[in-house]
């Protein structure tokens, strides 16, 4: 049972509507190329449930590192993570493998997205309000108590 809604939101509910209720677009080039350096939040969706709520500065940007597999992208960490088992360590020791790419090409071929622009100094906190009242498979409060749980040391 979630703890907080949408209500908990106050005067950001209407955004928080406007996020999941927008045109959906597939994750492709043909998609993102008309975005520009357009700052805002980005809802991510996979099988009609949200999956990754971020805000970014330059939204193009973002989802071109989604596309190209760029590690240092948060939402690549997590699917990689989640998905994939790979441990954080190992992420940042090595170079991604092709059979790795193609994994995260396969899972990111499934997303939609919709956004909304956000003109305000305090975004990034709005956004995690966002996180906090959808709790997303990937960046949710959920899977960070779960992460929390599975890595809990041996005795």
């Amino acid at each position: 049972m979630k703890q907080f809604t949408e209500a908990h939101l106050r005067e950001r509910k209407k955004d928080y509507l406007d996020l999941l209720g927008n045109e959906r677009f597939t994750l492709s080039d043909k998609s993102v190329w008309m975005l520009g350096k357009t700052d805002g939040v980005i809802c991510f969706f996979l099988d009609e449930e949200i999956s990754y709520i971020c805000y970014s500065k330059s939204i193009y940007q973002t989802l071109k590192d989604i596309l190209n597999i760029k590690k240092n992208n948060e939402l690549i960490k997590l699917i990689m993570v989640h998905d994939l088992g790979i441990s954080e360590n190992k992420i940042n020791q090595k170079k991604l493998s092709l059979s790795i790419i193609n994994k995260i090409k396969k899972i990111i071929n499934n997303f939609e997205f919709s956004l909304i622009k956000i003109k305000s100094n305090h975004a990034e906190k709005i956004t995690d309000a966002f996180v906090v009242v959808s709790d997303p498979t990937y960046n949710g409060y959920t899977s960070k108590l779960n992460k929390i749980i599975d890595n809990l040391p041996e005795k």
